[in-house]
């Protein structure tokens, strides 16, 4: 986390000096976005001559991030009136945004890097609030340096190519509490041009960042060595079966000619067809690499449950989840997968909050629209199966206690307004 006094002058001069400082510790990004891409280290190994070297990816980062990601959100967020508060305006402003996408954006990134960032801004002929997910390898936010950590700015530096695709600069994005400020850089992180600030009307930083976890980690990334070991176990099964094709005939007590071009011949037929005759002392036998296919399987199994072990998400071809179990059954299974994407959500919330306050205060300067944002309930959905009878059992039990409103948006059935 970057953290500044909340006293700094903010300019582009002090906006560069960070981006240079974010720019030098994205290598942890992109080792994450290799993994999730399927660019694993196992495709750099490097055999001597002639030994089998296949290199297998089996991809567990990325099935670890659309599985967390579809859970956590594949089912759109909804946004519920407490108090009967009027919230039509803001929901109408999210929907024509498309923040159902994004937020399936956002969870992704999340998920790969750690964090994530989103970017307010307005644009159109009829202005309109839009938002758009920026990548963590060139976004960054700074806060202040007091207990409350206040976001003091953020920047987004997008990088600029020629024709031949070369790296030409970046047009870069300082936003902060006020004003937005244009600047271009060149590859070398040398100023070359400053545009003028001009208001966004957000009434905060509209960068903002989410988390994924209190430790900005990504869903895999504490696995990635236990991938690595995946990866080099599975591409060693195909080795020795692939020397085991190649295996050696080893021709004892028998002369097969009496010149070396004799013997030539003698080998190219026994590989034609596949027999040969010898005298009665003679012996031949293959030479082949023995292995224990039974004790490399139970290797292969215990890596891949310490790998959804560790990172809390399950296999879900796993004979456990085969059948019709009951909600009560399934969610004991994925007791650690919900307690991870609980973690998530109180996270994300955070960033929904700020976004809703943020797309409030345009609204209140754009059309004089107010909206009370401390009146809107963030509800999420996770994508789990569920007993449609049994919930309808308990919506049926609850309907005296509970509003109808409420106990409708429970129902997965029911679409939402």
């Amino acid at each position: 986390m970057f953290q500044i006094s909340e006293s700094a002058k903010i300019t582009p001069e002090l906006a560069l000096k960070y981006i240079v400082k974010h720019n030098r510790g994205t290598d942890v990004y992109e080792r994450l976005n290799d993994y999730y891409t399927g660019n694993h280290a196992i495709l750099s190994r490097v055999k001597e001559k002639g030994a089998a070297n296949n290199r297998l990816v089996c991809n567990h980062a990325k099935y670890i991030t659309d599985c967390t990601t579809g859970y956590f959100m594949g089912t759109p967020v909804q946004y519920l009136s407490r108090k009967d508060a009027d919230i039509t305006a803001i929901k109408d402003a999210l929907r024509k945004a498309d923040s159902e996408t994004q937020d399936i954006d956002l969870a992704r990134l999340g998920s790969v890097y750690g964090t994530a960032y989103e970017m307010l801004y307005i644009s159109g002929k009829n202005p309109q609030i839009k938002l758009a997910s920026l990548d963590p390898r060139n976004a960054f936010v700074v806060y202040d340096d007091t207990v409350e950590q206040k976001p003091l700015f953020g920047v987004y530096y997008m990088p600029v190519y020629t024709e031949n695709d070369t790296l030409k600069g970046y047009r870069c994005y300082l936003c902060d509490r006020e004003c937005n400020t244009e600047f271009l850089i060149d590859a070398s992180f040398g100023m070359k041009e400053k545009g003028k600030p001009y208001p966004h009307y957000f009434g905060d930083v509209p960068i903002i960042e989410y988390y994924n976890n209190g430790d900005r980690q990504g869903d895999f990334q504490q696995v990635t060595s236990l991938i690595d070991a995946y990866n080099v176990l599975q591409s060693d099964r195909v080795n020795d079966k692939e020397q085991f094709v190649d295996a050696i005939l080893l021709i004892k007590g028998q002369i097969l000619g009496d010149t070396s071009a004799e013997e030539s011949e003698t080998y190219k037929a026994i590989k034609e067809f596949g027999i040969m005759t010898m005298d009665d002392c003679g012996d031949a036998k293959w030479l082949t690499r023995q292995f224990d296919e039974a004790s490399v399987d139970i290797l292969r199994k215990a890596i891949e449950n310490d790998i959804h072990k560790f990172s809390g998400v399950p296999c879900m071809n796993d004979e456990s989840f085969s059948g019709n179990a009951s909600g009560v059954a399934m969610r004991y299974k994925l007791l650690a997968f919900e307690q991870m994407t609980k973690i998530k959500e109180r996270y994300f919330a955070e960033g929904l909050r700020l976004r809703l306050k943020m797309m409030a205060n345009a609204l209140n300067t754009m059309s004089a629209v107010k909206v009370d944002t401390d009146n809107i309930e963030i509800l999420f959905t996770h994508s789990l199966p569920e007993n449609e009878t049994e919930l309808a059992q308990t919506a049926n039990l609850l309907k005296d206690i509970v509003p109808n409103e409420r106990l409708q948006k429970l129902l997965p059935f029911i679409p939402c307004e």
